[in-house]
């Protein structure tokens, strides 16, 4: 009964790390798309602000000039916001990450009290055998004793 409440121990630990490691991959995924999100409005801004210089030197007007940098200030605002997204991603990750590599070690702890119990039973029964080999030599020992 004792190994079947190990057994179910582990299973529930086992399925609650994998459950976290789920967690921790799903957040990293989305670390990944919104690190990818910020790169894309970087190089948005980049080729945005390229436009601007070669229109500039082709000749704009202020009207022209001031959309652009009223654009690229949006485009700009975007990438603080998006920046922000990736921080906080950064922060989901790094727990889910510490949460995962916690419930692993406590699964492996029950994995090792469950190893360490089957080795003291096979000592108990291996002591046990040894004791009813000696009883049994002892016996034929004296048995032999009598008939000589």
């Amino acid at each position: 009964m004792a190994k079947n409440k190990f057994d179910l121990l582990l299973k529930l630990e086992s399925d609650k790390e994998e459950s976290l490691r789920m967690s921790y991959l799903q957040a990293n995924q989305n670390l990944q798309a919104n690190q990818q999100k910020l790169q894309g409005l970087n190089d948005f801004r980049l080729e945005y602000s390229q436009q601007l210089h070669l229109k500039g030197q082709s000749g704009l007007s202020s009207a022209g000039f001031g959309q652009y940098h009223a654009f690229i200030a949006k485009i700009e605002e975007a990438i603080r916001q998006q920046a922000s997204t990736v921080n906080t991603a950064k922060q989901v990750v790094s727990q889910r990450k510490t949460l995962w590599l916690k419930q692993q070690i406590k699964a492996k702890a029950v994995a090792k009290l469950i190893e360490n119990q089957k080795i003291k039973a096979a000592a108990v029964v291996a002591k046990n055998e040894q004791k009813m080999l000696d009883e049994f030599t002892s016996n034929q020992f004296f048995q032999r004793r009598k008939l000589s």
